[in-house]
């Protein structure tokens, strides 16, 4: 009876007025168990988002991939027995079945889409009804990823709703989609034209009358449209309704990252059946060879980010709030891009790059191999088929966000053994079919086709990390600029660095080595920075990677399971000293000045050469409260050589007008040093 009632509440608290479908979140007091468990009398409570895997946080190679389950009981008010009623998971890695009331009703493969069933048949009304959802994280090698160093963690990692709709409603099973496509066919600063597909379910031969309105938000309705029909099942039962906007404000990326809102109601006769809310922007893409990324048809050049979607003490279950502290670590660095590594991240941080203004490329799980045993592609063709699904539903789920340019088609894939090239073709002509309006990319480390079949190419360079040296990207620029002009090309590059590793001269070090020193992440992005950063040659330059992330297979630099190619640590604790680099570079608009190698606290050497970052023109050094001179930055970074330095500590001070940074230096000599230990 408690739970009847519950269920009532709900459906009056939270159904909104003239909205026919609810929408009910079911994160919380699920009862979990592996299969390690064996029974449900082991289980323990958990709310969602959940991950069983905290051991592959610690480094352990070994961390459990299998079957975890999920069971929760629900009852479903008896007035709702002439409703539809689905069940919608946002995030099941790898691979999610649903049973309800004991009986098998779906499987997903794919971790990072979402996938609604219909479980109408299932349920009992006015009755007890268990939810019972099985996921299983063990290697496949018919779902991607099947490669890369990335944490595979298991389990419910987003949200799971229970959607109650009228029988006729907008399509809930069309690829975990909202069923709403918002297509822009003709977009410029005197007019929008465009129309709105919205494919209806339950409806087939009956008339319909569908009401369309637009309107900016917090304002009065910009334009309405109505339409009545009735749907044509050759057509997959869509309606088409066309909308014209005149004189509006596009979405222009950080300047003004304006959006409207669209409200699709479904009425058969006078009987509301259906409502969808679609917030989305109007902006146009293309990507120039000699101006590089246009935006509304204007140069925009992509400043962007590699992000990974995991933390330190979540792994992939994050919250909004990590997701909204995440984006503004981004926007405050200066970045106007974010490639979403390496696979669909949540809706909620696709809202947020929306708002924001960011460009976001984003990703299927296409990887390519990490470790000489990893197989990242296999002909076959359930690979086949899962890829085309997983690509389909990461446009469909994503289609009306503004914030996406480009769908990544695949990643660092190698030509050893089976070719991905005609599958990668597939793939491209795939997401043009489904998306015309948008372009392709992939990133690519190696030469061949492979890299003459997407819109775009993004090239992922380790010279100074894993070969070469930092000053390899100039004569690899004047080479790509001779033999592959034709290419429209990114660049994205890193290199690890530990917090902890700190050393007093810049040597490169072994990149699988246990020793990663912050200073020479940062020498490597300095030399990189002022050799691309000028350059109209790339249409986006982007920083590999934003943030630590988890690899449990990593045992290099402090060897915990982290790649540390960061320039923000996992906990977003700590932001390493590039981070400061870029914002120098990227952000114009907060003055700032910061203190570099600020973690290197003890030295030998009472003469010290001193670093810092700014984005003002010119900055001051003071030693103990005495000036050193000021300098003039060079492409944000100032230096100070010779610095005499007295023993013990000293107060390192930079400033440039009302701001200012300082940090200590302990200058400690052999005698006070053995002293300093002593004690």
């Amino acid at each position: 009876m408690k739970k009847y009632l519950i269920a009532i509440l709900l459906a009056l608290s939270f159904g909104l007025p003239g909205q026919a479908k609810e929408v009910f979140k079911l994160n919380r007091n699920w009862d979990f168990f592996s299969d390690t468990e064996g029974s449900s009398d082991r289980a323990v409570k958990v709310n969602l988002p959940h991950t069983w895997n905290q051991d592959a946080l610690s480094g352990k190679k070994d961390y459990f991939r299998g079957i975890g389950h999920y069971i929760k009981e629900i009852v479903l008010p008896k007035e709702w027995a002439a409703k539809e009623i689905y069940l919608r998971v946002n995030g099941a890695n790898s691979i999610g079945s649903v049973l309800v009331n004991g009986t098998h009703v779906t499987e997903h493969r794919g971790g990072y889409t979402s996938f609604t069933v219909d479980i109408t048949r299932y349920v009992r009304f006015g009755e007890a009804n268990a939810l019972w959802l099985i996921v299983n994280n063990a290697p496949q090698m018919d779902v991607l990823p099947t490669a890369g160093n990335l944490n595979s963690y298991g389990g419910l990692f987003r949200s799971v709703e229970l959607i109650v709709a009228d029988p006729v409603h907008v399509a809930l099973t069309d690829y975990g989609s909202d069923g709403v496509y918002i297509d822009q066919h003709r977009v410029t600063d005197e007019v929008v034209e465009g129309e709105a597909r919205i494919r209806i379910e339950g409806a087939a031969e009956r008339p319909l009358r569908i009401q369309l309105d637009i309107s900016a938000p917090g304002k009065e309705t910009v334009t309405a449209h109505v339409q009545r029909l009735k749907l044509d099942p050759l057509d997959g039962n869509t309606a088409r309704v066309p909308f014209t906007l005149h004189d509006p404000t596009l979405w222009q990326g950080e300047h003004n990252p304006f959006l409207y809102d669209f409200i699709i109601r479904i009425y058969e006769e006078d009987r509301l059946c259906d409502s969808v809310f679609v917030r989305t922007g109007f902006r146009t893409f293309r990507v120039d060879p000699d101006k590089g990324f246009m935006l509304n048809g204007h140069p925009y050049p992509l400043r962007g980010v590699y992000a990974y979607q995991d933390r330190a003490g979540a792994g992939n279950a994050i919250t909004y709030y990590q997701m909204s502290e995440d984006v503004d670590l981004i926007t405050e660095m200066g970045a106007n891009a974010i490639r979403v590594m390496a696979y669909p991240h949540s809706s909620d941080f696709y809202d947020l790059c929306d708002r924001k203004g960011i460009i976001v490329w984003s990703d299927i799980p296409f990887v390519g191999p990490f470790y000489l045993t990893d197989r990242a592609y296999v002909r076959t063709s359930a690979f086949h088929d899962n890829a085309r699904q997983q690509l389909i539903e990461m446009i469909r789920q994503q289609y009306n966000h503004p914030s996406i340019a480009m769908w990544g088609i695949f990643s660092d894939l190698t030509l050893r053994g089976d070719d991905p090239t005609p599958l990668i073709k597939e793939l491209n002509f795939l997401s043009k079919q489904e998306d015309p309006s948008r372009l392709t990319v992939g990133a690519s480390n190696q030469d061949g086709e492979i890299n003459f079949v997407t819109d775009l190419i993004c090239w992922d360079h380790i010279f100074g990390w894993r070969e070469g040296t930092p000053d390899d990207i100039v004569v690899w620029m004047a080479q790509l600029r001779k033999s592959w002009r034709m290419l429209k090309s990114g660049i994205s590059y890193g290199a690890g660095a530990s917090i902890y590793h700190q050393q007093d001269s810049i040597v490169k070090p072994q990149y699988n080595s246990n020793w990663h020193p912050e200073n020479w992440q940062t020498h490597l992005h300095e030399q990189y920075v002022k050799n691309t950063s000028d350059s109209a040659f790339f249409w986006g330059v982007f920083v590999n990677n934003m943030f630590d992330h988890g690899a449990a297979g990593y045992t290099w630099g402090e060897g915990n399971g982290i790649d540390d190619h960061g320039i923000v640590t996992f906990d977003r604790k700590y932001r390493k000293d590039a981070y400061y680099l870029y914002k120098a570079n990227w952000n114009h608009t907060d003055p700032f000045v910061y203190v570099a190698e600020r973690r290197w606290i003890e030295r030998d050497n009472p003469v010290q050469n001193i670093k810092a970052y700014s984005n003002q023109p010119e900055t001051e050094l003071f030693v103990n409260g005495q000036s050193q001179g000021v300098r003039q930055g060079d492409h944000g970074i100032f230096r100070w050589d010779g610095i005499p330095l007295n023993d013990g500590m000293n107060i390192i001070e930079v400033r440039s007008g009302t701001v200012s940074d300082q940090t200590l230096i302990n200058i400690v000599n052999s005698g006070s040093r053995e002293l300093f230990d002593a004690n």
